[in-house]
């Protein structure tokens, strides 16, 4: 996340109030709108806790948001 410029707080707002969220396996994608891009956090649950596996930001809003 840090080397992504992606602060701890946007990728909880994105966890905890998400414009869209989809099961994928055994993870996780949350997706949260920003301006003109989105924010796309990947995660599992793992005894109880949520794991990051990963953050990044797109401009490619209507891939994730349709």
């Amino acid at each position: 996340m840090k080397a992504r410029g992606i602060d701890r707080a946007e990728v909880v707002s994105c966890i905890t109030n998400p414009d869209k969220i989809e099961k994928l396996d055994e993870t996780f994608r949350a997706v949260k709108k920003a301006d003109n891009k989105v924010l796309v956090v990947l995660c599992r649950m793992e005894n109880a806790k949520m794991i990051i596996i990963t953050a990044y930001s797109s401009s490619k809003v209507h891939k994730y948001l349709e």
